[in-house]
């Protein structure tokens, strides 16, 4: 479903160009899942997120390099020149943004704990797969459309160009020039903040919590909303907590099982109640290593950013990059932290993929800043707050439809998908809508 709701959004948008960007959706899927079945892979529910997820970063491959088709084509080029120039001039965002997210994805699957690895393992094969599916498939098949002239005079339907706005002017059309950005981010600047530690005093009192994966003891889940807690006293187990929720009932306990332990208790479970029981350890070895690792992830992601783009652009673009990655992340942290939402290790898995994301589309900006500052040629740094309000109102359009793409089918897994998973795509929609403002 989340699928074809995005496939139908770039068809409505790009017309034919959106209707071959969904063949190659499809293409990319199905090519998806057989390299991972190639390689044997676990898909595990965070798995299928990441799959999902890379749809929306698929579509954003074709959306960059679409709105700079049409930029060309307002100026009045025809659409053969249109379609070179704005390949050309969208390849080095494609590269750079996939590029930043695979970096994460890699530190992921390196030190990420079972299902984060497997969400990494999908993650990576979608960046792949989107190089060679969206960026060079896709423009094979176009191209092959464009040669036969029939779309010359049908801009409308090939992508979604009326006539009436081709402007035949040399300089390329600015959109929204009644949003100041420059003066926006300073008023949103100091809101935040104000967002940032209020919100933070509040989290003091809400409290944080920390799933079994931070805090260490054995949860117990069962596939039935029947109530255990006093099955789970009377066999002297400390019970931590527990929650009852949509058919399944899962409790926390102090105490770290052993093999033997394990066995008593499914048997228990089993013979009165006749229902099977998973039951996941985490001794405290395992929640230090699995804190440690979060915390090197973080670091090294980190890291790893800041030396890319700094090699790629400057590094002062680098550590206001990482500014609105911080953003980003303590937003998705604290909202977690306010409505009580469980912490567990695929937060982590979700808090990476936002720092992917978000790099992903900031980069997009500082690609247009810096080919915009080489075209004016600009000397006085007066000029630079318009530069820079010009860049982000030619990559606005692009940043919503791009986070649309990726929200609809996050929403879909929200409604439709499986709660062990509930709150990792909460965590990702949270992400991708402060990324929206942070860019």
């Amino acid at each position: 479903i989340g699928i074809i709701l995005v496939i139908i959004l770039m068809i409505i948008v790009y017309r034919f160009s959106g209707f071959i960007t969904g063949v190659c959706f499809i293409i990319y899927t199905v090519c998806s899942l057989y390299i991972f079945y190639l390689i044997n892979g676990v898909l595990t529910l965070p798995g299928i997120a990441a799959m999902l997820l890379g749809i929306g970063m698929a579509a954003d491959s074709a959306i960059i390099c679409f709105e700079r088709i049409k930029e060309q084509l307002k100026i009045g080029n025809n659409l053969s020149k249109s379609f070179e120039i704005g390949n050309k001039t969208s390849l080095s965002s494609i590269i750079d943004s996939n590029i930043t997210t695979i970096i994460v994805a890699i530190i992921l699957f390196i030190l990420g704990q079972s299902s984060v690895k497997g969400f990494a393992t999908m993650l990576i094969i979608n960046i792949i797969v989107t190089v060679i599916v969206m960026v060079y498939l896709e423009r094979q098949i176009l191209k092959l459309f464009i040669k036969t002239t029939y779309f010359d005079d049908k801009l409308n339907l090939f992508i979604g160009v009326n006539k009436k706005k081709i402007t035949k002017s040399k300089e390329i059309e600015v959109p929204f020039k009644k949003l100041n950005f420059i003066s926006i981010a300073k008023k949103y600047t100091i809101g935040i903040l104000v967002v940032i530690i209020v919100c933070g005093i509040a989290t003091i009192f809400t409290k944080y919590n920390l799933g079994v994966d931070f805090t260490g003891g054995t949860s117990i889940t069962i596939n039935n909303n029947t109530d255990l807690t006093n099955d789970i006293k009377e066999l002297n187990y400390t019970l931590k907590d527990y929650k009852i929720e949509n058919n399944n009932s899962t409790y926390i306990i102090d105490e770290v099982l052993n093999k033997d332990e394990i066995k008593s208790l499914n048997d228990y479970i089993e013979s009165n109640y006749e229902l099977s029981s998973d039951i996941y350890v985490v001794s405290d070895v395992v929640k230090k290593e699995l804190v440690k690792n979060a915390i090197k992830a973080l670091i090294i992601s980190s890291i790893a950013i800041i030396i890319y783009v700094s090699i790629r652009f400057k590094f002062n673009y680098a550590i206001s990059g990482i500014i609105a990655l911080l953003h980003d992340v303590v937003l998705t942290i604290l909202f977690f932290g306010l409505f009580n939402i469980e912490i567990n290790s695929t937060f982590i898995a979700a808090i990476l993929t936002i720092i992917g994301y978000s790099i992903n589309d900031t980069i997009v900006t500082f690609d247009m800043i810096r080919r915009n500052y080489n075209e004016r040629k600009i000397k006085n740094k007066d000029d630079l707050p318009e530069l820079v309000n010009d860049s982000v109102r030619l990559t606005f359009f692009r940043s919503l439809m791009t986070t649309a793409t990726t929200i609809v089918p996050i929403i879909c897994l929200i409604v439709l998908g499986s709660h062990e998973i509930l709150n990792f795509n909460i965590a990702l929609l949270v992400g991708f809508i402060a990324g929206v403002f942070s860019c």
